[in-house]
């Protein structure tokens, strides 16, 4: 069978966009750092020992650097492509493989470099991605404790099936991570009555999130743990945002990652837990490379 070609966009802060395909103006012609990543290991070496012993390794930056070629319009083509990917802005590097959609959430290292002719222009231009992993646009979402909507037949009505809700309350729940990288990830809280000290447990890093605190009814918070967006926010009963960080217990991980695979969660509060709303989100997929 055929390999799947992929198409690329690049997505402009402002909602614009880029589609490089080969039923488009943009043709791209080669391209480097789409795949394979650098990895930058630490070694270490006793006295006599034959070898080095491998004592830390870390995953830099992606850079990915663009070549392709305008195909029609050129004039209007190029002045695009640089309005779009232009110095000191940041915008998001798609790929599409299939009906999935991956991205990199890029800022241009080198803007466009255009040459050519009067029927035919070529285009270079660079873009680097603090975070290296390709992320899936689709979203998973976790209950992790609160409300949630279970269906049940009933012999009396011939309407069919009907809602009502239950109260979710495991002691741990397992959020599966389908990719192959770790991934950060958003905790939103929210009370229906009072909780205090509300705390989010991650049984394999055997670390916590937790908010010193006591929430009020419909008061709630939102813990991301993503680069760019690490920290928190927290909103008051009507609405308000208020300094969250401050609320965050000192020994809180906040650089806390759901590995790949299987990451078992607990929702505790030290009073009110039966109160609290709390839901995990995170791409459904991370992946070195696709």
């Amino acid at each position: 069978m055929a390999r799947t070609v992929p198409v690329y966009t690049y997505q402009a802060a402002d909602g614009r966009s880029l589609r490089f395909a080969a039923d488009s103006d943009f043709w791209i012609t080669d391209m480097s750092g789409d795949d394979g990543l650098d990895i930058e290991t630490k070694t270490s070496q006793s006295y006599g020992q034959t070898g080095k012993t491998i004592t830390n390794q870390s995953v830099g930056e992606r850079s990915v650097t663009v070549t392709g070629a305008i195909l029609r319009n050129l004039d209007a083509n190029e002045a695009l492509l640089k309005k779009l990917v232009r110095p000191l802005t940041a915008g998001r590097w798609c790929k599409t493989v299939g009906s999935t959609v991956w991205y990199l959430d890029v800022v241009p290292a080198q803007t466009p470099v255009v040459s050519g002719g009067a029927n035919l222009l070529n285009f270079q231009f660079k873009l680097k991605a603090a975070f290296p992993y390709w992320r899936t646009e689709d979203t998973a979402r976790m209950l992790l404790g609160g409300m949630e909507p279970t269906w049940f037949p009933t012999p009396v009505s011939t309407a069919g099936n009907f809602a009502i809700s239950r109260y979710k309350h495991n002691m741990y729940t397992n959020f599966v991570n389908d990719g192959n990288a770790e991934t950060a990830f958003t905790l939103y809280l929210q009370a229906a009555a009072k909780v205090k000290n509300p705390m989010l447990w991650n049984n394999g890093t055997r670390t916590f999130i937790r908010l010193n605190t006591t929430m009020q009814a419909h008061e709630r918070a939102v813990i991301c743990t993503a680069d760019g967006n690490r920290g928190c926010r927290y909103y008051t009963a009507d609405g308000a945002e208020d300094n969250g960080f401050r609320l965050l217990d000192i020994d809180s991980d906040l650089w806390m990652m759901l590995t790949p695979g299987d990451n078992v969660l607990r929702m505790t509060a030290d009073e009110g837990n039966e109160n609290l709303t709390a839901i995990v989100t995170a791409p459904k997929g991370v992946a070195s490379g696709v």
